[in-house]
């Protein structure tokens, strides 16, 4: 059914437009969230700030790995520089107090001479046995000691009391001078073993060291340390980005789903706007029908007066030719030669339909 449009017509209608529009847009708006369902690493927020400092700290941790292994080594290799030095330095003091010694056995050599002892003479093996009996009472009777044989043992009696040390027989000017010069390079002597000592103990530190870093390869082990934490700490950064794609992908969704509840809340609220349009709609036909009915009513009442009147006219007329007093006639008997007028009329209109019976 066509309907002309009224005021409230094009009200609709321009509702209608604007409703359309939206409609266009949110279409667009549809198309538009269609192309982001497909996720890209460069539209994560990548947390590159957090990966950039995990890496940097762990550099730092393995370059301080490093760096103390190598300040350890350093400090070790010191060590054994410094325990070399020493060492040179004790050899030096050796060497001196060697050399002391060594003037002195030039002393008692030309002592010797001075006095004329031979060197198989009595004098001088007693001189000697005195001078191994003093060594031995420094150095000890043991197996790396000086050892006196029985002979000596005899003869080193005779010559001194066991029990008080007191020499039993005199000793010769040369034999004093002799052993007090020995006396004067004992000093030298204990000097010469105690750096010695301290060169073997110092050496010994040193195998003792060079074993340890064969057992642990601190610089190696602090390398190997040193790339795991950085390979730990690209794991940890690929992690990272894992997690944070997957908060970025939950999110995605999360949006997604919320604009797809907007969208259906969006579109039901469309579907019920268009519900009452169309019920307007159809209320604005129903009137516009309603209207066109009444007015169709009206139109044949209109004509029925119309023809009523025209009747009524035609009757007056009759009456007038017939010469009745049309003006002072009642109602009443208007109405009953109005009535006989309208048999007489459908009178002759059987009339004429018989005749037209008789012809055929």
């Amino acid at each position: 059914m066509q309907i002309r449009a009224n005021g409230s017509d094009d009200q609709v209608m321009r509702r209608s437009g604007a409703t359309q529009t939206r409609d266009r847009e949110h279409l667009g708006h549809n198309f538009r969230q269609e192309n982001r369902n497909s996720i890209y690493a460069g539209d994560l927020g990548l947390g590159k700030d957090t990966i950039t400092l995990r890496k940097q700290q762990a550099q730092k941790k393995a370059l301080k790995l490093i760096q103390d292994a190598w300040t350890g080594d350093r400090k070790v290799a010191q060590s054994i520089t410094d325990i070399k030095a020493k060492a040179d330095e004790l050899q030096a003091d050796i060497e001196a107090n060697q050399e002391i010694i060594n003037q002195g056995e030039l002393q008692k050599e030309a002592l010797r001479e001075q006095y004329g002892v031979e060197a198989d003479s009595q004098e001088q093996k007693d001189l000697e046995l005195l001078e191994k009996e003093a060594d031995m009472r420094r150095l000890g009777n043991g197996p790396d000691g000086v050892q006196l044989t029985e002979e000596e043992q005899n003869r080193l009696k005779e010559l001194k009391d066991p029990i008080t040390g007191e020499y039993k027989v005199s000793l010769t000017e040369y034999q004093q001078r002799c052993l007090e010069i020995d006396s004067s390079q004992s000093v030298f002597e204990r000097r010469i073993t105690a750096a010695q000592q301290q060169i073997e103990e110092g050496y010994a530190s040193i195998r003792g060291i060079r074993i340890e870093q064969l057992k642990h390869h601190t610089m190696v082990d602090a390398q190997q340390n040193a790339d795991e934490i950085m390979d730990q700490a690209g794991k940890d950064a690929i992690g990272m980005l894992v997690d944070e794609a997957k908060d970025h992908v939950d999110e995605t969704y999360e949006e997604q789903r919320e604009e797809a509840k907007e969208k259906a809340e969006e579109k039901e609220e469309q579907e019920e706007k268009l519900e009452d349009r169309r019920e307007e709609q159809e209320k604005l036909e129903n009137r516009i029908d309603a209207r066109r009915a009444e007015s169709h009513k009206a139109e044949e009442a209109r004509r029925e007066q119309e023809k009523k009147a025209r009747e009524d006219s035609e009757l007056m007329e009759d009456m007038a030719e017939a010469g009745m007093d049309v003006a002072g006639s009642s109602a009443e008997v208007q109405a009953e030669v109005k009535d006989m007028l309208q048999k007489m009329k459908l009178l002759d209109e059987d009339l004429k339909g018989a005749a037209v019976d008789e012809e055929l």
